[in-house]
């Protein structure tokens, strides 16, 4: 775990020094098994441990400065999150009367509103620093080589869509956020091994994907990969939307309203299935135009591509009884 004490938390969060570790330590650990572990992979998270259990030098090394910058990023995730996932549980005293509401003379309980503000603020700032440790092995990759060698961040590079910054050039707008990024994996994965590969044939996807891992890359790969990418976002999107609701956020797919019309008051929640059902399909036809911009570049630049180009299969007719016009 990456806490010890209270005075850790009070760093990062104005609580009461009164506050019980104890109290808060199943908290602390829910958060970081949902979402630290998960998020890093058990090697990285290990070597981390390791390094907040042994003493930090005076006169830390480069690597060790990063680790444990890297160390107060996952810190302030982890707590924001233990107090969202915790919320309801802290909020009440479990007696041999069964659960009741804390509230004694001195103080009251919150508010509806106030409650749903605090665990929003919570979330929200969770989420976002989860995306900043993920921005953080980004930027300092070479530094953490547990992370370098997982299984997870090879299944990234050898993806057709290895980063958020890749999407984002496209143009698809993913509001920068890396746990999108990791939300749309299954869907993009899944595009890849049937639409992806069907349309380039066996022999170019796997051209293709070996020079993708090359140092320098293929001309030609290079010049065919925005046209693998764009159908690949478009179609990955519209099955998250199909699973998770309408416009891509942290947290899934939702909607803004406007609740209150006087005091402009903008609500946040998940889509009507009208809504999702018109952007799925968006975003399936988009794919479609791309599918064929795809089949047409194939066909023009190579010679050993034999699939589809707009809806006829390129075949040869020599010695066939029956034939392709």
């Amino acid at each position: 775990m990456f806490f010890k004490n209270v005075n850790e938390i009070k760093a990062i969060l104005p609580i009461g020094v009164g506050n019980d570790f104890n109290r808060l330590k199943p908290h602390i650990e829910n958060a970081e098994n949902k979402y630290i572990r998960p998020l890093l992979g058990l090697d990285i998270c290990n070597e981390l441990v390791l390094f907040y259990e042994t003493d930090y030098p005076d006169e830390p090394s480069e690597d060790e400065i990063l680790r444990k910058q890297l160390l107060d990023k996952i810190q302030f995730a982890t707590i924001h999150l233990a107090f969202y996932v915790g919320f309801d549980f802290l909020n009440i005293s479990v007696t041999d009367a069964g659960f009741q509401r804390i509230e004694t003379e001195r103080t009251k309980g919150l508010y509806k509103y106030q409650e749903d503000s605090l665990k929003t603020f919570f979330s929200e700032t969770g989420y976002n620093a989860l995306d900043d440790i993920l921005v953080f092995l980004e930027t300092n990759i070479d530094s953490f080589e547990n992370y370098l060698t997982s299984e997870s961040f090879n299944n990234f590079i050898t993806s057709f869509l290895p980063t958020v910054k890749v999407i984002e050039k496209i143009p698809y707008n993913i509001h920068g956020s890396r746990l999108i990024f990791l939300a749309l994996q299954p869907a993009i994965a899944y595009y890849e091994d049937t639409t992806i590969r069907s349309v380039l044939g066996t022999e170019v996807y796997d051209k293709v994907k070996a020079e993708m891992v090359k140092e320098l890359v293929d001309v030609k790969v290079l010049n065919l990969l925005p046209y693998i990418r764009k159908p690949l976002i478009y179609l990955a999107t519209a099955m998250l939307m199909e699973e998770t609701g309408a416009t891509l956020f942290e947290k899934g797919l939702y909607f803004d309203k406007n609740e209150d019309q006087q005091r402009a008051k903008v609500v946040r929640g998940p889509s009507t299935d009208v809504r999702i059902s018109v952007l799925v399909a968006r975003n399936h036809r988009i794919a479609n135009d791309y599918l064929e911009m795809l089949k047409n570049h194939l066909f023009a630049n190579f010679p050993e591509y034999s699939g589809q180009t707009g809806s006829i299969f390129n075949r040869d007719n020599s010695n066939r009884k029956s034939f392709w016009t």
